[in-house]
């Protein structure tokens, strides 16, 4: 039995049937995926699970996904993670194009088991503070679960950068009882996006997309610091591998709860799991 040191807290669903029928007919989703140097890694779930296994990864979160030109639906991602025995969990993706019937989506989702939402601003064009996300944000307080929110750079040339740090901070301000993850660091704001978590209780940042190597050193401090309860490690799978990205976090020379904590406890709370 492998001795499980990590949970995964964002997992992007590359698989064969989302590679073909979603990513390969959005040109600027697929050109962003190639210059990442990740369009030939997709996954099946048998297999992302040996890996987990061999990288002694506990769960992994994958999420659903929305946006103005492509989706992979809530009722893709729940059949994949029944086919792991609980190894995958999931996050639901948040359209705020019909508001009504995108929060009634979240609700049914939670209610199918996802563990709270997650949100992709950029394609929308519509920075994450824009009222009209307000109503799944009062949803999630309501259902008592997370929100992971894309922060930082739109990783694709054809979109805008919209979510800067500052507009989880006002968000924060506006619902204190929200549990946020600013997914991808907010990089390459990760200062920013320190300050905003060290100032809220309710704000956590997913150390994911951008390989623990390449931390800033501002970053590795506030893990070590005051932040040792507020950061989640994650790959966004298929852009960094499990055991690759772990070995990175070994070479950071952090003590034993506080990579414990950064690994496995912190996600663990801020989900519940």
């Amino acid at each position: 039995m492998p001795n499980y040191r990590a949970i995964d807290v964002v997992v992007f669903p590359f698989t064969p049937d989302t590679k073909r029928e979603t990513y390969q007919h959005v040109p600027v989703l697929k050109q962003s995926l190639v210059h990442l140097g990740i369009w030939d890694k997709e996954w099946t779930a048998s297999q992302i699970v040996a890996e987990m296994d061999a990288a002694g990864v506990e769960k992994a979160l994958v999420c659903a996904q929305e946006s103005c030109e492509w989706r992979v639906p809530p009722e893709y991602i729940h059949e994949l993670v029944d086919q792991t025995q609980g190894r995958l969990l999931w996050t639901a993706g948040i359209d705020p194009h019909d508001i009504a019937a995108g929060v009634r989506q979240l609700e049914a989702s939670v209610e199918r088991g996802a563990l709270g939402g997650h949100s992709y601003p950029h394609w929308f064009r519509l920075s994450p503070d824009d009222r009209v996300y307000y109503p799944f944000y009062s949803k999630c307080v309501e259902l008592d679960v997370p929100i992971q929110i894309q922060v930082g750079i739109a990783y694709q040339a054809g979109l805008r950068n919209v979510g800067r740090p500052d507009a989880i901070d006002r968000i924060a301000v506006d619902f204190p009882g929200l549990r946020i993850i600013g997914i991808h660091i907010g990089y390459p704001w990760e200062r920013e996006m320190i300050s905003v978590a060290w100032k809220h209780p309710n704000v956590y940042i997913g150390a994911d997309c951008l390989h623990p190597r390449d931390w800033s050193q501002d970053l590795v401090d506030y893990v070590k610091g005051a932040g040792r309860e507020k950061v989640l490690w994650g790959t966004n799978k298929p852009v960094f591998e499990f055991d690759d990205s772990l070995a990175g976090v070994d070479d950071l020379g952090l003590d034993d709860e506080t990579k414990r904590n950064l690994l496995y406890e912190n996600v663990k709370r801020v989900y519940r799991l």
